[in-house]
């Protein structure tokens, strides 16, 4: 089991984000974790990552309890967390980005992994030798996979990498992810929007209110059609109504 999440507890204050969930992923998953922002999702997975500390409960990477070990000695171990908020260094070259992604690697190996990340998205190796700050938000969100990917990722937390993205990088993405990292890394995938990427996940969990209210299994409902209507019941009314409510959020 790469992951194992148990009674895990996070609060703001007297207000509980997170509310005893419980959840485990194993080597070369995909999951995703589904619910309206508000829901615990980014909490969840910044406690995870060690962006956040945790009232109660326990976090266990690869046989070992982590709990208490702050963010970097997680990256250390493969644990990144990637966001549609996370920063690149603007004035850096792309290159120069995705190498400090890799500063622990030796040279030989740094420039191995930075052509792997070109042969995945080759539009980073077009831009090599430009800014960062020249990117898309597609491209950028493809340097920032890229950066995690050098620091040898083993667990990628992916917390809405996709917002605001155009259809055609959202799809460059989705692809990496099901047709390279797959059975590679182990991914948990937080969104609001079934869109796009229930077919590329084995399970899925509903988060609602911090809590966990729903699994929902491929296997078990037989098809990314029924996984997809499994997941609307469990939004409420419809997701409509879910997406409507993070916009009034936001």
């Amino acid at each position: 089991m790469h992951l194992a999440v148990r009674d895990l507890s996070i609060a703001f204050g007297p207000v509980k984000a997170v509310r005893s969930v419980s959840l485990t992923v194993a080597d070369g998953e995909i999951v995703g974790i589904f619910g309206p922002n508000g829901s615990g999702k980014t909490t969840f997975l910044k406690a995870v990552a060690g962006l956040l500390p945790v009232r109660s409960g326990r976090i266990v990477v690869r046989g070992e309890d982590v709990t208490s070990l702050p963010a970097h000695q997680r990256a250390a171990r493969g644990v990144h967390y990637v966001s549609d908020r996370a920063r690149v260094a603007l004035r850096m070259t792309v290159r120069e980005n995705l190498d400090v992604g890799g500063y622990r690697r030796r040279r030989a190996a740094l420039a191995s992994a930075r052509e792997n990340v070109f042969r995945l998205f080759p539009v980073l190796r077009e831009k090599a030798r430009s800014p960062a700050g020249i990117l898309s938000g597609g491209e950028r969100q493809m340097l920032v996979l890229g950066r995690a990917l050098m620091g040898r990722a083993s667990l990628l937390l992916f917390d809405e990498p996709f917002l605001g993205l155009s259809r055609d990088a959202r799809e460059r993405i989705l692809r990496v992810v099901d047709e390279e990292l797959r059975g590679r890394a182990t991914i948990l995938l937080a969104e609001h929007d079934l869109e796009g990427t229930v077919r590329i996940l084995s399970r899925c969990f509903v988060f609602r209110r911090g809590e966990v209210v729903h699994e929902a299994n491929r296997d078990d409902v037989a098809g990314e059609d029924r996984m997809r209507a499994a997941l609307l019941r469990c939004f409420g009314d419809d997701a409509g109504r879910a997406r409507r409510e993070d916009q009034e959020e936001r």
